[in-house]
């Protein structure tokens, strides 16, 4: 008897899934022998007590601000911004002819 390869795959799902305990029991110690066990949850936050008057506030983990990664250009004569020729003619519009 020769089976097509689909047929071969059905009856090789049937024979895996016609025991479900079996199943689980497998795929549970496939599953404990990939993965150790689960990570230890994160430390809990600090509270959120304000500070006692007097005593200074711990030093932020937050970096200090400093001057925007972005400027804008400086404005006024002698600082504008140079544009490119536009790459064709809008329609409705003839080129200039070169200077002679």
């Amino acid at each position: 008897m020769t089976l097509s390869t689909r047929e071969a795959d059905a009856a090789f799902a049937d024979l895996i899934c016609d025991d479900p305990q079996w199943l689980d029991a497998e795929f549970d110690a496939l599953i404990s022998a990939s993965f150790g066990e689960p990570p230890a949850p994160p430390p809990p936050a600090p509270p959120l007590v304000p500070p006692r008057p007097g005593i200074p506030c711990p030093p932020s983990r937050r970096p200090s601000p400093g001057p925007a990664a972005t400027t804008s250009p400086a404005t006024g004569p002698g600082h504008g911004r140079q544009r490119s020729p536009p790459a064709h003619p809008p329609a409705g519009h003839q080129a200039a002819a070169p200077a002679p």
